[in-house]
């Protein structure tokens, strides 16, 4: 029989976990042993534990993660947060039963007082049907496409009108580059180099003052997340207004459903920007996306949190889940002196927070 246990994740278990990885998926952010050293290692919070699923001769044959990092209750009160990722079980150990056990495992893990995921196709049921996990909140996914004839394509066979279109949303185009001209006059907001270490700190201080509840962002974060990793690095694009480095947003280029899309993974301000800031930065976001020959931008975050409620809004789309490839429910468990965290609605949360990309 099957058995559940949790192990602090070395170097030494890096090849059994590759080879539970290499059961189910060929992808490098799954078997890549740079990625997964970065990933569960080098982490700055300290490495991560493996929720170990073994068979009776101690082979690991399922495993999930329990990654560390701290969450900030409130702006005063920090704890010892964790998100759950890499759930993999071998096609031939797979039951309910190990499911079930494994998932136990990560309500209350020693040494964390919040533990924060989601759910896949798979664990989906187990969490809502059999453990009737509350949500806490679903992220929301907005943005705007730049290159509609290629998300048309596969669905119209007339190349005529596909160049009809092509030379509409060439326009729509110029017009983008045109709003993002004009937004960054009247707004005075604009990308430009990376502030001063101690201006970086700052930043992180008064972010820390009014995002409300969240997982904490520091320098040593922001480097590991999107400058250091083999594979899921980004690029950090920090914000000025009339001389004042407000914070930074993150992007990363991928490729969704055949289209090359420019995601925003995490935005970090010192204070709420203005409604012509807001809209500012989001031309200016989309005039970034062009350069790159980008399809579209598209972000998802939770925007009841008063913070990321800017996503939404001109010029910005909202993207209804049905066009997704799967909702993101957030799933919430806390130690009870922080049980009211399971079911708030306002968490400040990203794509940073997950490991989509």
């Amino acid at each position: 029989m099957n058995s559940v246990g949790l192990d602090l994740f070395n170097k030494n278990k890096l090849s059994e976990h590759i080879a539970v990885g290499a059961s189910v998926y060929s992808s490098p952010e799954v078997i890549d042993s740079d990625h997964l050293l970065w990933k569960h290692l080098q982490n700055s919070y300290g490495p991560s534990t493996s929720v170990s699923l073994r068979n009776v001769s101690e082979e690991l044959v399922g495993r999930s993660f329990i990654q560390p990092r701290t969450f900030w209750v409130t702006s005063s009160i920090s704890c010892r947060g964790a998100t759950i990722t890499d759930l993999v079980i071998m096609p031939a150990e797979r039951s309910a039963a190990s499911l079930i056990s494994m998932t136990r495992a990560i309500k209350s893990p020693d040494g964390i007082d919040v533990v924060v995921h989601t759910s896949n196709d798979s664990s989906d049921l187990i969490y809502r049907k059999l453990f009737k996990f509350p949500i806490a909140f679903t992220l929301a996914a907005t943005g705007l496409p730049l290159r509609i004839s290629n998300i048309l394509k596969p669905h119209l066979d007339n190349p005529t009108l596909l160049k009809a279109i092509e030379l509409l949303v060439s326009l729509w185009r110029l017009l983008l580059l045109a709003s993002a001209l004009v937004m960054r006059a009247v707004s005075s907001v604009k990308f430009s180099a990376e502030p001063s270490d101690s201006v970086m700190s700052e930043i992180f201080e008064e972010y820390r003052h009014h995002a409300g509840s969240h997982f904490e962002r520091s320098q040593r974060f922001l480097k590991w997340r999107f400058s250091e990793g083999p594979l899921f690095n980004g690029k950090v694009e920090w914000v000025w207004s009339q001389g004042e480095c407000l914070g930074y947003l993150a992007f990363k280029q991928v490729m969704l459903g055949g289209l090359v899309v420019f995601v925003i993974m995490d935005v970090v301000l010192r204070r709420r920007l203005t409604l012509k800031e807001a809209i500012a930065i989001k031309f200016l976001s989309a005039r970034l996306a062009l350069e790159g020959s980008c399809d579209a931008v598209f972000t998802l975050a939770n925007t009841e949190n008063s913070a990321l409620k800017w996503l939404k809004g001109f010029p910005f789309f909202h993207i209804p889940d049905r066009h997704l490839p799967h909702t993101t429910p957030i799933f919430i468990h806390a130690l009870n002196e922080h049980r009211s965290l399971e079911k708030q609605a306002d968490v400040f949360f990203t794509l940073a927070d997950l490991d989509y990309f």
